[in-house]
């Protein structure tokens, strides 16, 4: 029986994490220039997604000191594959100049990127694309 209680607790903490995880994906839209995703569109995220929860699991990943083991929300940046920090961290994964004009997808400099943020679960992932890829992986979404 405890250990019922104890899933279910855990299972009550993920879905909290993930409800502010949303609420902060909508408040990045509104606030920001910056193209909301509902779901996991591309098997180019899926990828993204399935690449960071390995490394939670292998325990690869860098996360940051205030991430712990109770279930919160965690950010991500598709160009600093394989960190994961708290949104008062994310700052610290700001991307170079160069990185800035690179599309995360197909790794080619752009002048226009589409900045975009999306959620699996408690994880926000945030990534810029060229007008190609964002093209590409609206059309994969279909």
């Amino acid at each position: 029986m405890v250990a019922i209680t104890d899933r279910t607790a855990l299972l009550d903490q993920v879905q909290a994490a993930s409800a502010d995880a949303k609420r902060v994906l909508h408040d990045a839209a509104r606030h920001r220039s910056m193209t909301l995703t509902r779901s996991i569109p591309s098997p180019w995220l899926a990828d993204q997604f399935t690449d960071l929860v390995h490394g939670i699991v292998t325990g690869t990943v860098k996360a940051c000191r205030h991430l712990g083991a109770a279930p919160q929300i965690a950010m991500a940046a598709a160009w600093a594959p394989g960190h994961l920090v708290c949104p008062a961290c994310f700052p610290q994964l700001a991307p170079s100049p160069a990185e800035d004009s690179t599309c995360d997808r197909c790794r080619k400099p752009a002048t226009t990127l589409h900045s975009t943020i999306t959620a699996a679960g408690p994880i926000l992932l945030t990534y810029g694309l060229c007008p190609t890829c964002h093209t590409t992986t609206a059309k994969e979404a279909r």
